[in-house]
């Protein structure tokens, strides 16, 4: 049977990976998502299982020690991870798979499955404070972020910009035209399914 590809988004803390991804899955219904386990607690919206599995720092600890996950990082304080068995059963069976891990979890996929196609997406050019600020303070759901958590999250995307390198693709997710980044990120994917 023909082994199914995996697709990895990622990049810059708040940059909009996960609207991204969830108007890839809606357009692409055959393809499957890898959900990962995160110790944080669900955002306004996030649905549990389908955004991410929300466990407590002891379970997610117990699937560390258990080697249960194909990779994992600590990331803005909490733990996020990616069940092992879920992405290799995906892949096997010939499906696709599509998921949206962070910097450090996506090159540690790609040395695993070589085949990943790794896309980074990041902020236009410009003052980063400024543009992290802007998106906090027009999004609902981040409407309690603290000004601790808001420079925490703006030294994390600079560092996170460093791991471009390693990504086979970069998309730029210009403030206001995300259906932009969507269209790019929907074209990768159209040329390396077919």
């Amino acid at each position: 049977m023909k082994q199914g590809k995996l697709f990895i988004l990622s990049g810059q803390s708040g940059v909009g990976k996960n609207t991204i991804l969830k108007s890839i899955i809606s357009n692409h219904p055959d393809f499957h998502r890898a959900v990962t386990f995160t110790t944080r607690n669900p955002r306004l919206n996030e649905v549990p299982g389908e955004d991410h599995y929300f466990v407590y720092r002891k379970k997610f600890q117990d699937m560390i020690d258990n080697n249960e996950l194909l990779e994992w990082a600590e990331v803005n304080g909490e733990l996020y991870g990616t069940p092992k068995d879920q992405v290799t059963k995906i892949l096997s069976s010939g499906h696709n798979a599509i998921m949206e891990i962070d910097v450090q979890g996506a090159t540690n996929v790609k040395k695993l499955f070589p085949q990943t196609t790794l896309i980074f997406i990041k902020y236009e050019p410009g003052d980063l404070e400024q543009i992290i600020r802007s998106r906090i303070k027009n999004d609902p759901s981040r409407s309690k972020v603290s000004e601790k958590e808001i420079l925490r999250r703006i030294q994390t995307a600079k560092s996170e910009a460093e791991y471009e390198k390693f990504y086979d693709f970069t998309v730029l997710n210009p403030e206001g035209k995300i259906d932009q980044a969507i269209s790019e990120v929907e074209k990768i994917i159209q040329e390396h399914i077919n």
